[in-house]
């Protein structure tokens, strides 16, 4: 039996554009709803309280317009996923577990991690990487500022603030492989390709809609429809958004909407 209710996706800002472009690659039949909270963006410098009701803000406006499922295109939120937001009825699917199970199930004995000062400190990605194989290194790095940067639209100072962390986290082991664990970075990667071609850039949002497919499919929830829709709420710009979806070659969507966030 299909079901045609929207995939649902959450993000501090428009990193997780990136996840709707897998979306649509990957899942093209499907209608998505993404909400993205720019007003608050970093997420990653804020206390671990305040992020949790924001989240739950964003999760509970989704779930207000009927989605089947959300992706959590946030790697600050998913590491307290399992701490704060386990009680839902529909899936809210990380988007760091699929990226550390790639790691594991690829071999891969030496990682790196470029991610939100506080998705480092939560150590979620070493956690679930570990689960899969302790023995497995992981070397990170984090940026208090990458994330606003990009969200920011403004890329003058984007090859600066990579080359920092490339070359502090290249300083501290021979890597090969690198997650790019905030979903803004994605949108750079060309950049990062530039500063060090050589190193295989890991995308958790790749990772994390092949994950939804693979539910999707077990459940019996893929859509069937003659045409799906994208819609894009935000407490932040809508001329941000159209900057985001020209550089990553998405589709305008049906409408943006912007929300002040005492409606949410």
């Amino acid at each position: 039996m299909a079901d045609n209710r929207a995939i649902g996706v959450i993000d501090s800002g428009v990193g997780g554009l990136t996840v709707v472009k897998e979306l649509k690659e990957q899942l093209a039949g499907e209608s998505i709803i993404y909400f993205g909270d720019n007003a608050n963006v970093p997420y990653g410098n804020k206390r671990e309280e305040e992020i949790a009701q924001l989240t739950k803000n964003m999760i509970d406006f989704l779930i207000d317009k009927d989605v089947k499922v959300i992706a959590v295109a946030c790697n600050t939120i998913s590491s307290l996923l399992d701490k704060y937001f386990t009680d839902y009825d529909i899936p809210i699917v990380s988007i760091i577990k699929p990226a550390a199970d790639y790691v594991v199930e690829n071999g891969i004995k030496e990682v790196g991690v470029i991610a939100t000062k506080f998705t480092v400190q939560s150590g979620a990605y070493d956690r679930f990487i570990r689960e899969g194989d302790e023995s497995i290194r992981v070397i990170s790095e984090g940026s208090p500022n990458l994330a606003q940067i990009i969200d920011s639209g403004n890329f003058t100072e984007v090859r600066g603030v990579i080359d920092l962390h490339m070359t502090n986290i290249l300083s501290k082991g021979d890597l090969k492989h690198i997650i790019l664990g905030c979903t803004h970075y994605p949108i750079v990667l060309d950049k990062f390709k530039e500063r060090s071609p050589s190193i295989n850039f890991i995308n958790p949002a790749y990772e994390q809609v092949r994950y939804i497919n693979q539910l999707l499919e077990a459940r019996n929830m893929k859509a069937q429809l003659d045409k799906s829709t994208f819609q894009i709420y935000t407490t932040g710009k809508e001329e941000t958004y159209h900057k985001m979806l020209n550089l990553l070659s998405i589709d305008l969507p049906d409408n943006i909407i912007e929300l002040s966030c005492q409606t949410i």
